[in-house]
């Protein structure tokens, strides 16, 4: 067990992470290495990688930044190619990369944004899974936690391929817990409600919008990525040691209360 000092410590520890250059990838990346982890951030975007390394590593911190494309198989092999040469070993791996870029129903949905979106959501995230898993076991176990969202939970007007991808992942977080927990890799996601990134920029720029989601929400706030880096940080953590194939959700009690619901009604 841990020291009331060393709580959450990620010293030794490598981690790896997808969409980490903005939003809750790049809250997550910096949470971690505060923590003592080196980090290995990626992106499709070099110049964004090789920038916010650069800015961890001005503020003390270990990071290298590997451009990868969150779908493609060889981005992938790429990225944990990099990091193994880098640092030697796997310990830990966030998979937040994904995408929303239809907002049309899904019978009205084309067939290529369809695909996307899975194979960004749901795809890339199995097939780092199967590239980084096996160097977890290898140096005697780690830690996987994917990004899903609340709208895995809801069926919403303009959210139907995100959200059935979500609810995908969140079950194949659950089918990695069994198949990997022998072999000391635990794996969990988190559920964000509404956090304050780019991917809702438009929305948060709406009037009466923000105000919509305090009256909504228990806590009276918008998330932000902070909150959702901190749960990843936990389950990422050995403190979490005996919890794997669950979901902590992140959103201020807001799906208590069918704030997703009222939130969807009131962005239409």
């Amino acid at each position: 067990m841990s020291k009331r000092g060393e709580l959450f410590s990620m010293a030794g520890k490598v981690a790896v992470l997808t969409g980490a250059t903005r939003g809750i990838g790049l809250a997550c990346a910096r949470m971690l290495a505060s923590q003592g982890a080196k980090v290995a951030l990626s992106s499709r975007k070099p110049e964004a990688c090789a920038a916010v390394a650069s800015e961890l590593v001005a503020d003390g911190l270990d990071a290298i930044g590997v451009a990868a494309h969150a779908a493609r198989g060889e981005d992938l092999q790429g990225l944990v190619d990099a990091v193994l040469a880098r640092y030697g070993r796997i310990d830990i791996l966030v998979c937040n990369a994904g995408i929303n870029p239809s907002f049309d129903p899904l019978t009205d949905l084309p067939e290529d944004s369809w695909a996307r979106i899975l194979d960004t959501n749901v795809s890339g995230p199995l097939r780092l899974a199967r590239l980084a898993l096996p160097e977890m076991a290898r140096v005697g176990g780690g830690a996987m936690v994917v990004v899903s969202s609340v709208n895995a939970r809801f069926g919403l007007v303009g959210s139907g391929a995100y959200g059935v991808s979500k609810a995908a992942l969140e079950q194949m977080t659950r089918q990695l817990a069994v198949e990997w927990g022998g072999r000391g890799v635990r794996v969990n996601a988190v559920a964000p409600g509404t956090v304050r990134t780019d991917m809702i920029r438009a929305l948060l720029e709406k009037p009466g919008f923000v105000d919509g989601i305090r009256q909504s929400t228990p806590v009276g706030r918008i998330g932000e990525p902070d909150d959702v880096a901190a749960a990843v940080t936990f389950l990422a953590s050995s403190e979490a040691r005996h919890i794997t194939g669950q979901v902590l959700t992140v959103d201020g009690g807001q799906t208590i209360t069918r704030g997703a619901v009222q939130r969807q009604d009131e962005s239409a």
